[in-house]
């Protein structure tokens, strides 16, 4: 069973690479964005009840991805043993697990909308930008695979709640996403100290052209660019939705 196991999860089974916006690329944003899409446009008009389980569904998978990735990475020869980069100290796997926190509990409601915003805002960036799974494997190793299912589990849950109105965001709260992000850089600084880390990029910049410096306000400013964009997003699908709506 070991042995099979290894196989599955290994990359020394293909020639080919996945590069950035290359067809491989392109095909996990088609499955991604594609099924994200048919899931909205199927459960707009159910039920309460029916809207509440696919949410719960997507979040119970992403964060169980998350949580499996810790049992199957050691067994992956893509990695060495446990990845410390896989902590959730960035902010993809912080909304991945805040996800289920803010769908199944009560208590933490009040950050429900933030966390949506958060999460589609940091799956969709990672998704346009993989850099984790660009390092030369193939498009369909345990590696590839997972991290884009985990964002795109993410980014699903995400839409999902704004699509069947679980979460209404407001523009004039936005200023909640903003201290998130502030949030996150402090919890993050917090890692990178304890674990001499790069989480959430305030150490290293990812380009050649932005100084490692200046990162701390560059990352704060780009997520929440982002983050604004995809309340953009919203409005106008909400606007178009709603206009069709009127009319027929």
């Amino acid at each position: 069973m070991r042995d099979l196991v290894l196989r599955l999860l290994s990359e020394n089974h293909s020639e080919q690479e996945i590069h950035l916006f290359d067809q491989w690329h392109f095909l996990y944003l088609f499955i991604v964005f594609g099924g994200t899409l048919l899931l909205s446009l199927l459960f707009r008009s159910k039920s309460d009840a029916a809207k509440e389980k696919v949410c719960r569904i997507l979040a119970a998978l992403t964060l169980g991805l998350y949580v499996a990735d810790f049992f199957l990475m050691p067994l992956s020869d893509s990695y060495n043993g446990i990845s410390t980069d896989k902590l959730p100290f960035h902010i993809c796997t912080l909304m991945g697990v805040m996800a289920s926190f803010v769908q199944f509990s009560p208590k933490f409601r009040p950050i429900r909308t933030p966390v949506v915003m958060l999460g589609i805002t940091a799956s969709l960036m990672w998704m346009c930008y993989p850099g984790s799974a660009l390092g030369g494997q193939p498009p369909f190793c345990y590696l590839t695979f997972q991290t884009f299912m985990f964002h795109g589990l993410l980014f699903a849950w995400g839409v999902l709640n704004l699509a069947t109105g679980a979460v209404v965001p407001k523009l004039r709260h936005c200023w909640k996403e903003l201290f998130g992000i502030l949030f996150i850089l402090l919890w993050a600084s917090i890692g990178n100290l304890l674990y001499e880390h790069n989480w959430f990029f305030l150490r290293e910049s990812m380009f050649a052209f932005i100084p490692d410096k200046i990162m701390p306000p560059v990352v704060v400013v780009s997520v929440f660019a982002v983050c604004m964009a995809v309340y953009g997003l919203y409005f106008a699908f909400k606007a178009i939705f709603g206009k069709k709506q009127a009319t027929e």
